[in-house]
């Protein structure tokens, strides 16, 4: 990607050159004018990270090129070394998410809960040199080892700012950050099914807080008046959609709502080509079945949200997930 379409890209959102130099002045980036731009430092530090380990020299060369500036690698190390660095980054990226997402979407959400915060909690990986392997871990074999590390991601949708990054080392899974995360009153949390443990929806309704959830395959939901383990694929295929209150199989007996509705048959089938691709074993048929709805599993009660604002609230999560895949 050439300068010229990188500012397109970012006027589209809208995030104007001006407006970037305005946002860095306010997070303390930029003291003074000087040779380096907001808009170049941005281009530059963008176009090397989605290459791979961006290094000051790479970034200086980047600028030299894209410019009628030469800038050093001191230059570079010294304004990425500051602090106001990560907050201008930070504040780029979540004005980019709510481009993505749209005004309108983020207002749709204030209007139509009782949520004192949405959050969507995610995690992308990235590979760091190998030298670092012994703090991060991560995939070794006799003749190899690919040092990773996993970055996970806290966003307030309502307040359209991070709560939170850390880096951890890649055997710290989403199922193992999940209880990290502090939970307030009235809270919502947007999570995907790799966060997804009987516990951590318990945990939830003791903070007097929400979640959603995507469905885990294979989870045990019980009727909460006979006992009896519930057919979901059955009830779906009765149905067509279902929304119901069902018990999990923990000893807690937790009670959740299950909402579901059908997808196209075009997504369905992507779906299941993927989980064919993607799963070692050839998965079973009421696996590859189910994959023609999404369900999901939460604790709001359908007087608090129904399932119009369960499906938007999540969908935004999803637009929020492919900037960080995006590569």
């Amino acid at each position: 990607m050439n300068k010229e379409e990188f500012v397109e890209m970012m006027e589209a959102l809208p995030i104007s050159a001006s407006f970037i130099e305005t946002i860095a002045i306010s997070q303390g980036f930029l003291v003074r004018k000087g040779s380096i731009s907001p808009m170049d430092f941005l281009y530059a530090h963008c176009c090397q990270s989605t290459g791979g380990t961006v290094s000051f020299n790479d970034m200086a060369a980047k600028i030299d090129a894209g410019t009628a500036v030469s800038v050093s690698r001191q230059a570079i190390a010294k304004k990425m070394g500051k602090a106001s660095c990560t907050a201008f980054l930070k504040k780029i990226l979540a004005l980019c998410i709510t481009g993505r997402i749209g005004r309108k979407g983020i207002d749709r959400l204030r209007n139509g809960g009782k949520f004192k915060r949405i959050l969507v909690q995610d995690s992308t990986i990235i590979k760091l040199p190998a030298m670092l392997f012994q703090l991060y871990s991560g995939v070794s074999n006799a003749s190899s080892s690919v040092c990773n590390a996993r970055v996970q991601c806290v966003y307030d949708m309502l307040s359209e700012s991070f709560i939170s990054f850390d880096i951890d080392p890649y055997s710290i899974n989403d199922l193992t950050a999940a209880p990290k995360l502090e939970l307030q009153q009235g809270d919502l949390i947007l999570r995907d099914r790799g966060y997804l443990s009987a516990g951590e929806i318990e945990r939830h309704l003791l903070s007097e807080a929400d979640c959603i959830f995507r469905y885990k395959q294979g989870m045990i939901l019980l009727d909460p008046v006979t006992g009896q383990r519930i057919d979901l694929l059955d009830h779906l295929k009765r149905l067509g959609q279902v929304d119901i209150t069902v018990i999990l199989n923990d000893k807690a007996g937790t009670k959740v709502r299950i909402v579901a509705f059908p997808v196209s048959e075009e997504l369905a089938s992507i779906r299941r080509m993927k989980a064919k691709k993607e799963n070692k074993k050839t998965p079973d048929t009421a696996y590859l079945e189910m994959l023609s709805w999404s369900v999901f599993i939460t604790t709001i009660s359908g007087q608090t949200a129904g399932y119009d604002f369960i499906y938007k609230a999540y969908c935004i999560r999803w637009r929020i997930e492919m900037v960080f895949y995006a590569k």
